[in-house]
C-alpha cells in the first residue's frame, strides 16, 4: 500500500475545496463551460428535491449543465454562497491509502432575483439555505494532465428555511 503523504493531502484538500466552491461562483456566474470542464463528473446523482420537488435522479453532465443554464436565465440576479465546507479525508499516514471518492459537507444559501414580468417593476426575490452533501471522485486521467482531478459525482441541497417570494423557485419547474 503506497503512502498517504501529507503534500498529497493538502493538495486534495485545496482541490476538493476549490471543485465545491466553484459550483456557487460559477453559477452567478453563468460559467456553464466551467461547469462542465472542472467541476462535475460525466455522470451526476441530482438531489435539490427539498428544493424543487421530485425524485434524486442520475443525470449526465451535459444534460445537467444544459439544465443549469435553462434555470439561471430564469434569473434578473443570483448569489449562491457555500461556506463550512467539511471535507472527509483520512489523515495522511504510512499505512492509509489515498482514496479516491470523498464526502464533503457544507451549508449553502441563495439569494434569487426573478424577472420582471411585462411592465411590472416588482422585485421578486427569495432567499433559502441549508446543507450539502456532496460526493467527489479523483479523475486518474485528469490527474496525469496536471489538472485539478476531483469532480462532483453526487450533489445534494437539503434545505432549511427560506422566505420571500418562493414563486420565483416554484417556476422554475415549469417549462
Amino acid at each position: 500500500m503506497a503512502s498517504y503523504d501529507i503534500a498529497q493531502y493538502l493538495l486534495d484538500r485545496a482541490n476538493i475545496h476549490d471543485t465545491v466552491t466553484k459550483v456557487p461562483l460559477y453559477y452567478d456566474t453563468h460559467n456553464l463551460a466551467g461547469l462542465e470542464s472542472e467541476v462535475y463528473a460525466p455522470t451526476i446523482e441530482i438531489d435539490y428535491t427539498s428544493i424543487l420537488g421530485g425524485e434524486p435522479r442520475l443525470v449526465s453532465r451535459a444534460d445537467w449543465i444544459d439544465e443549469v443554464g435553462g434555470i439561471l436565465n430564469k434569473f434578473a440576479a443570483s448569489q449562491h454562497v457555500t461556506t463550512g465546507i467539511i471535507i472527509h479525508l483520512p489523515q495522511p499516514g504510512a499505512r492509509v491509502a489515498r482514496p479516491d471518492k470523498v464526502t464533503v459537507y457544507a451549508q449553502v444559501g441563495g439569494n434569487l432575483v426573478g424577472k420582471s414580468e411585462g411592465g411590472d417593476s416588482t422585485v421578486r426575490l427569495t432567499q433559502n439555505g441549508g446543507l450539502l452533501e456532496a460526493d467527489l471522485i479523483c479523475d486518474a486521467d485528469l490527474e496525469k494532465q496536471g489538472q485539478n482531478p476531483w469532480r462532483i459525482s453526487k450533489y445534494k441541497v437539503t434545505k432549511k428555511w427560506d422566505r420571500g417570494d418562493t414563486t420565483v423557485v416554484a417556476d422554475l419547474t415549469k417549462n
